[in-house]
């Protein structure tokens, strides 16, 4: 833990510099919702190691850091877990981004793929079947820019936001008709949500439409 943060708190200078809001802002007292499959990634590590939106980055266990990428020439602003990545402005968790393929390929005692890979069934696809109770239901859509289908689901409880992405299979199984990739982009406040994915404000749009008149697929 203690060197994950001092990595983080190395690059706290950059990262207020190119934050987008206030840090008065980002220390508003907001409620703190699980981000999705959480529960359900703490069953499968037997711990209770859980990760919130809208939650202080410094209490991160370090032990689930697998890496603190550079995105947009930027360290400091997020971090990848096991199977999800964390996008943390102002050193507050606002974004959380996970992908879900039916097949993954081998990999060897390194971790690295094997040089011929055989793909495996990856168990956690299974969640795209929770979606509606994770997410919430699809509230409008329209294609992508990459062809594929982009959904807006809100949860009626927590009401956080996801963006989900419908791709072509990443990984080809050994069947003729690969199901889809899902990427999930989930977050509480809109103002970060869209500069991960520009659509969101405008499919949000879409879900408050009513009924009659909503838009739920644009081509």
């Amino acid at each position: 833990m203690l060197r994950f943060l001092a990595v983080l708190f190395a690059f706290a200078g950059p990262l207020a510099a190119a934050a987008v809001l206030s840090p008065a802002a980002a220390k508003e007292r907001k409620p703190v919702v699980l981000i999705p499959f959480e529960s359900e990634r703490a069953v499968d590590r037997g711990d209770r190691a859980l990760v919130s939106l809208n939650e202080d980055v410094t209490r991160l266990p370090a032990f689930r850091v697998v890496d603190l990428p550079v995105v947009d020439g930027r360290l400091g602003q997020h971090a990848k877990l096991d199977d999800v990545e964390l996008y943390f402005p102002f050193g507050t968790i606002v974004i959380a981004t996970a992908e879900f393929h039916r097949y993954r390929p081998a990999l060897v005692a390194s971790g690295q793929p094997l040089a011929d890979p055989q793909p495996m069934l990856d168990p956690r696809y299974d969640r795209v079947a929770a979606f509606d109770r994770q997410l919430g239901r699809v509230c409008a859509s329209e294609t992508g820019y990459d062809g594929g289908r982009v959904e807006m689901r809100i949860h009626p409880a927590s009401r956080m936001m996801s963006v989900v992405h419908v791709l072509p299979a990443k990984f080809r199984g050994p069947e003729a008709e690969t199901p889809p990739s899902y990427k999930v982009i989930s977050g509480l406040d809109m103002r970060f949500l869209k500069i991960k994915e520009p659509e969101a404000e405008r499919l949000y749009g879409d879900c408050q439409r009513p009924a009659a008149t909503k838009l739920t697929q644009k081509n």
